[in-house]
């Protein structure tokens, strides 16, 4: 089970970290990562393009539940040209009209959410971790101190990844 943590820096023990998953829907897994030579290309060169981006969808498809209407990969390293900028849109507080899932290929990355009494939770996944949100579930997105992830992100009906902004203060130290 991924770590999650309180915005006090209390990490929650397994019973207190299912009962959050449970509150907010979400559904969790974790595996070995599928294995993919366009993947290995990725990390190796840190550049993802159309091509790269197909063979690594078309790798991994046997391992994923099919009735998406959207799915892409996304890799952000250290040297993405505007990370600062991405991050910044991932970072902000947003819920989708659809919902999504994330199979985390490599790195890291901390989702936050909002829980409905109020309250945030931070949620650590790296790779083999899946994650699925449900639509409406304010979130957010960083990177951990690495700053390195490749994800195939897939919602279920909206393909054009549509984020409504919340203005919701994150309440953890970044």
């Amino acid at each position: 089970m991924p770590r999650i943590t309180r915005p006090d820096g209390t990490v929650l023990e397994r019973h207190d970290a299912l009962s959050l998953v449970r509150t907010l829907g979400l559904s969790l897994s974790s595996g070995t990562p599928p294995g993919s030579a366009a993947l290995a290309e990725v990390l190796a060169d840190h550049h993802l393009d159309d091509a790269r981006t197909n063979a690594i969808l078309d790798e991994v498809a046997a391992t994923l539940d099919g009735g998406f209407a959207g799915r892409d990969v996304v890799a952000l390293f250290p040297d993405t040209p505007n990370l600062a900028g991405i991050l910044d849109l991932f970072r902000r507080p947003h819920r989708h009209a659809d919902a999504g899932s994330r199979l985390i290929l490599a790195g890291a990355g901390v989702f936050g959410f909002v829980l409905p009494d109020g309250g945030q939770a931070e949620m650590t996944v790296a790779a083999g971790d899946f994650v699925h949100i449900p639509a409406g579930t304010e979130h957010w997105f960083r990177l951990t101190e690495h700053r390195t992830l490749v994800a195939v992100r897939l919602f279920q009906e909206n393909p054009d990844w549509r984020a409504e902004y919340t203005g919701t203060p994150v309440q953890f130290p970044h």
